[in-house]
């Protein structure tokens, strides 16, 4: 039996929740970190997959959320902007490399902060800075060809610009130089990506925005369903979804965020 663990997007308030729902689960018996054979992180879900690789203990990490002291930023957000690029994804995601094309011309002209000052803030969110020994499987995509890819340890690129790629929402932060191509979220294929979990017996998917709303993300757990997998689904209820508020980015709902995760975990609804 192989078991994988699949954490999906959701911003700064994702990353506080996602984390909250795991320590949740633990102190309700259920520990999804220990002897895991697959981490699949995307966006605010990489850098959780990051943290709770690391060694650090999630009550460690679980403070580190509801403490004041975050290191965040509170980014300047072009509504219109954002509006055109999320405009038609109606499903969830988008589905061709067309699509992503067209996000990534944007993403690239849009006026956000440097490069430089955006990965400082992801190096201070990770505990290591190493990849793990478990494997873990990043998301980002290509902002000029629109090409989904993944990372891992054997890629030759660093946990921080992997995760910074992961969580480099478009025309809020800045696309991440890799290896002399830009990179922006993987979030924007989906917010799960939950097919790079597919061969293990049992799929785990923590969630904070789907909430039935992605007919892709749904899609895929349907497939994982079909090919024999067990997979069971938590998203962030409807209390938990009003405390966070409606910028998910808004680093000042972190320890809101992370009770309801918390609250959540200890007594879990599975989808």
């Amino acid at each position: 039996m192989t078991n994988a663990l699949v954490l999906a997007g959701g911003g700064v308030t994702g990353v506080a929740w996602e984390t909250g729902v795991l320590l949740g689960l633990l102190e309700s018996g259920t520990d999804l970190v220990s002897g895991i054979d697959l981490v699949v992180g995307t966006s605010a879900g990489s850098t959780v997959a990051a943290q709770i690789l690391s060694g650090v203990p999630l009550e460690e990490l679980f403070a580190r959320q509801v403490s004041q002291a975050h290191g965040e930023i509170s980014p300047r957000i072009d509504l219109e902007l954002l509006a055109r690029i999320f405009g038609d994804m109606a499903n969830g995601g988008t589905t061709t490399d067309e699509q992503r094309a067209r996000v990534g011309q944007l993403a690239l002209g849009a006026d956000t902060l440097d490069e430089a000052t955006r990965r400082a803030v992801i190096e201070h969110r990770l505990p290591s800075h190493n990849w793990p020994t478990t494997p873990l499987v990043i998301t980002a995509i290509d902002a000029e060809t629109g090409s989904f890819v993944t990372w891992d340890k054997n890629s030759g690129v660093s946990l921080v610009d992997a995760v910074t790629s992961s969580c480099a929402v478009p025309s809020v932060w800045p696309c991440v130089t890799i290896n002399d191509r830009r990179y922006y979220d993987g979030g924007l294929r989906n917010s799960a990506n939950a097919y790079l979990a597919s061969g293990h017996a049992n799929v785990t998917i923590i969630a904070p925005m789907t909430g039935g709303e992605s007919s892709l993300v749904n899609d895929e757990i349907a497939q994982l369903r079909s090919n024999g997998s067990v997979v069971r689904m938590i998203n962030a209820d409807a209390a938990a979804i009003e405390a966070m508020g409606p910028n998910s980015l808004d680093p000042r709902f972190r320890q809101v965020a992370a009770e309801h995760g918390r609250r959540q975990g200890q007594s879990p609804t599975w989808l």
